[in-house]
């Protein structure tokens, strides 16, 4: 037994003993300041964070295809690559525009990879074509050969700047570097990023110039990260959604759960009107859904709506889904669309509704007093925005 585990013992490979690859491989998953600390540990990690097969390493682990090879490897190139590149992949996803007197963009934008190691932010809108997701060119990002990163909007450099983790503002380049609060920045730290960042005057006149050169002025611009964007297998409802609510028109949902175990879902309207804006529309104290086999019921219920299914079709029309589960809600009657209880409701205080959970992974939700089915479905399927039409 002794004998067995000091063979054991021996056969172990030291951290120094790994090859280059595999140290390269380290340092390519781990964010720039934690590579930097491992950079500390040991000679080998070390070699390795200033090895010129550094930026190779990094493409492969994001994906994006490898550097041109050069004769003069520099550490720091590498490091400004390594840095850009986690840049980029902090900012994948969907982020939701901060409400703004001057804007009326889309108020969703979806940053996705693109070919030529490019980072492409798209501006979301509901389409005019059934389900389909409008998709409009917003920002482009890419890296330098220097190894920094570089954005556009259209032809005029643009900046895009984290302020925390979950907060990002595109304005005008103001000519110099780009900075970055870092996540957990004191809230007067954040302050003085916006109130001193250049001197008075310098940077308004930059940007008035470049905004004269589309026609008008660039106001700067804030997104704020919607962190779980698609459903889990604990969390089938959460997640950004489209569905073709009760006047015809397709609708963003935002559904999300809290830290007691309850659900809230979220109209993200693009026109003004009275569920415009982030508007709640239904929630729950409990997430629990009812299984089959269901109560005759609720199975009658379900039986007696129709799902509306197309935006120029002007009626509904009764499709038989498959239900794996059911989930009771409620809602105030002033947040609810006026199309899904065309009928007088007795307490217009509270008024109930159900979840109901397909066994495709989408569902559906209607309330009392209504015979119409809202069924979402999702608008991004592993981090790809789906049926998008531009």
């Amino acid at each position: 037994m002794a004998t067995s585990l000091a063979a054991a013992a021996a056969a172990e490979t030291a951290l120094e003993d790994l090859p280059e690859d595999a140290l390269l491989a380290i340092l390519a998953f781990l964010a720039p300041p934690d590579a930097a600390a491992a950079a500390c540990a040991c000679r080998a990690l070390a070699a390795a964070a200033s090895s010129p097969e550094l930026p190779l390493a990094l493409a492969l682990r994001f994906g994006l295809p490898p550097p041109r090879p050069s004769p003069e490897a520099c550490p720091a190139s590498a490091r400004r690559l390594f840095r850009s590149l986690h840049r980029l992949r902090r900012l994948l996803g969907l982020w939701r525009r901060l409400p703004s007197s001057h804007s009326a963009s889309p108020s969703l934008a979806a940053f996705e990879w693109a070919p030529g190691a490019t980072l492409a932010a798209s501006l979301l809108a509901p389409s005019s074509h059934g389900l389909a997701v409008s998709k409009t060119p917003f920002v482009t990002l890419s890296i330098a050969e220097s190894g920094d990163t570089v954005a556009a909007l259209g032809e005029v450099p643009v900046s895009v700047n984290f302020v925390g983790d979950n907060h990002i503002v595109v304005e005008a380049a103001s000519g110099g570097d780009e900075e970055e609060m870092e996540g957990g920045s004191p809230p007067e730290e954040m302050y003085m990023h916006f109130a001193n960042r250049r001197s008075p005057g310098s940077g308004r006149r930059r940007r008035e110039r470049l905004g004269r050169r589309k026609g008008g002025r660039m106001e700067a611009e804030h997104f704020v990260r919607i962190p779980d964007a698609e459903p889990t297998k604990a969390r089938p409802l959460q997640g950004l959604w489209k569905g073709i609510c009760g006047n015809r028109t397709l609708e963003f949902y935002l559904v999300t759960y809290d830290d007691i175990g309850g659900v809230t879902c979220r109209q993200v309207s693009e026109t003004k009107g009275h569920n415009s804006g982030y508007s709640p529309l239904f929630w729950t104290t409990n997430a629990t859904f009812l299984e089959p086999p269901f109560s005759e019921q609720e199975l009658d219920r379900y039986s007696c709506c129709e799902h509306i299914r197309a935006v120029t079709s002007g009626h509904t029309e009764t499709l038989s889904k498959g239900v794996s589960g059911i989930m009771c809600i409620n809602s105030s009657y002033d947040l609810v669309d006026p199309h899904l209880s065309p009928a007088p409701i007795e307490d217009t205080r509270n008024l109930e509704g159900r979840i109901w959970l397909y066994e495709d992974g989408t569902f559906g939700f209607g309330f009392g007093g209504s015979n119409s089915i809202i069924d979402l479905r999702h608008v991004s399927l592993d981090g790809c925005i789906v049926d998008t039409s531009y």
